[in-house]
């Protein structure tokens, strides 16, 4: 067989393929040309293949688990265990001076829970019926000694109601001067619908992923016809004046630290285009506690630029796409993704290779380490320390591991295209040894990306890029409060009412969910952690 391929097995041309066969028959090369016709339709039963695996990859309902011991028992034999791939690397053991955590009864019979003390009681009386207060031996009417109580967590179900605001007219008896009370300011002036009832339609459609259309729907089961564009611009009103509270919010996540960053589309109704829908791109910035979604019309290296501004020596956190390969250029550091460099060898053991079953089950020492770093409560220090003296061995073994399969398996193959990511992203995927602020993962913004598309397959799409970026603005100040243990939806119903009354710009730092925290602690909904004393101590371990 000739090297020059008679049509792309992807896109064949029969046209191409038809003036091929004719000019081999002329020339009479029927050998080469047979050889030829079989390795393209191999070719071709190939790409199929791959193109029939992946096509029932998204079309499954639920993501397949990407677990070692899964992977093993989804293999057809069980051939793992008898080549001794196991975790070859032990968990490392607690720290001998940090207490032991006791053990849960979650899994067992955790018992019922206490209800939240901060909620209030509304006593429901439940009296003896009359047939049964007269006593059974003599007959005389009992009397009341005491009540068992019985705690049941109940909810009010909300009610539409039309508010009847009475603006008051005052007047001189000795002249005609007349005075009237001042409309209070609105979301909307002399809109139809109330502040409360818009903030409960920011919050229903962004944090609980239901459609104006789908709400419009509720109230008419009420009896209250709303009409889907009245909500809808009241909603969008109500970002537009949140929009100065994401921008500080956006400020403190360029600042100086450790950022991170992942991007997904998002569909954008655009009269002006050939289809009407075409894709925008949403960024996920994270800083610490803060962060920022970012809206761009396509998600290229220009909107990171924009971004970033002019502090383009950063270190950010992101997959292997190219986009930010000029952050390096730059003299920044972009920190790999041990997810993604995992996830290429699950691709290849789910297609049979056992191989892969040995570089995951290095990769799994890595992960395993990790979470005894977190369940200890390390510091970015001790994080560090543990990474050099356990994580870095298994990481030698792995390279070397990975420079061996190189050299054996062909690059095309599965395992093959895996070794290679690996082989490519090294450096990236081992910066996070020098510093215990860097994650092993970028998994942190995939789940801060998680909101927008869980939202994004009810809403379907926004409109025009002004859509887009509202939608990043309302993203961005909820995740920020999620990430500060902040519940945000009475977050949001405080900063707008403080907005609405005339907040002054100059004290709109005072809005932000850290400054929010501190003002008003009933909104903290996260766990009270006592912060570990200061110090460059090293851990017993070490």
């Amino acid at each position: 067989m000739g090297t020059t391929p008679i049509t792309s097995p992807f896109a064949p041309d029969l046209g191409e393929v038809r003036a091929w066969l004719e000019r081999m028959i002329r020339s009479l090369r029927f050998v080469e040309m047979v050889g030829a016709i079989v390795a393209f339709i191999g070719r071709m039963c190939e790409v199929n293949r791959e193109l029939t695996k992946k096509l029932a990859e998204l079309r499954r309902k639920r993501p397949r688990s990407e677990t070692l011991d899964r992977l093993q028992r989804q293999l057809v034999l069980p051939l793992a265990e008898l080549a001794g791939i196991k975790a070859e690397h032990p968990v490392p053991a607690a720290p001998p001076d940090r207490e032991e955590p006791r053990p849960s009864r979650k899994g067992r019979h955790p018992g019922r829970a206490a209800l939240p003390a901060h909620l209030p009681r509304v006593e429901v009386p439940n009296p003896v019926p009359p047939d049964q207060r007269l006593c059974p031996i003599c007959g005389t009417e009992m009397t009341t000694v005491g009540h068992s109580r019985c705690e049941m967590l109940n909810v009010i179900p909300a009610k539409v109601v039309v508010a009847v605001r009475l603006d008051e007219r005052v007047a001189c008896p000795k002249d005609d001067t007349i005075v009237s009370a001042p409309t209070p300011p609105a979301i909307v002036e002399r809109g139809k619908l109330a502040d409360t009832l818009i903030v409960e339609a920011t919050c229903d459609k962004y944090l609980e992923h239901l459609p104006i259309e789908r709400q419009c729907t509720r109230f008419a089961r009420d009896g209250v016809e709303v009409a889907p564009q009245t909500l809808g611009h009241s909603v969008a009103a109500h970002i537009d004046l949140l929009r100065p509270v994401a921008r500080l919010i956006e400020e403190q996540t360029r600042a100086p630290g450790l950022l991170g960053t992942d991007a997904t589309g998002i569909p954008v109704l655009d009269p002006g285009v050939i289809d009407g829908i075409r894709t925008g791109g949403m960024w996920c910035w994270t800083n610490a506690r803060w962060v920022t979604f970012y809206y761009s019309p396509s998600a290229d290296s220009d909107s990171v630029r924009r971004f970033l501004g002019k502090n383009l020596v950063s270190t950010v956190q992101c997959d292997g796409t190219s986009v930010t390969s000029f952050l390096e250029r730059a003299g920044g550091k972009r920190p790999g993704c041990w997810s993604h460099g995992r996830r290429r060898l699950v691709e290849a053991a789910r297609a049979g290779d056992q191989v892969a079953l040995v570089g995951l089950s290095k990769i799994a020492a890595i992960f395993a380490i990790e979470r005894q770093s977190q369940l200890s409560g390390d510091t970015a220090e001790e994080r560090r320390l543990r990474r050099v003296v356990y994580t870095r061995p298994v990481l030698d073994e792995l390279q070397q591991w990975v420079d061996e399969q190189r050299a054996l398996v062909p690059p095309k193959t599965p395992l093959g295209q895996a070794l290679g990511y690996l082989h490519r992203q090294w450096k990236r995927l081992v910066l996070f040894l020098e510093d215990g602020n860097i994650a092993a993962t970028n998994n942190r913004r995939e789940r801060e990306l998680r909101r927008l598309i869980l939202g994004r397959k009810n809403w379907l799409f926004t409109w025009l890029d002004v859509g887009g970026e509202r939608t990043a603005a309302i993203l961005t100040i909820i995740a920020t409060c999620i990430a500060h243990d902040l519940n945000p939806r009475p977050y949001l119903h405080l900063v707008t009412r403080l907005i609405v009354q005339g907040w002054p710009n100059a004290k709109l730092r005072e809005l932000l969910p850290d400054r929010i925290l501190v003002a008003h602690p009933e909104l903290y909904v996260g766990e009270r952690v006592v912060p570990k004393p200061p110090g460059n101590l090293l851990p017993a371990w070490a």
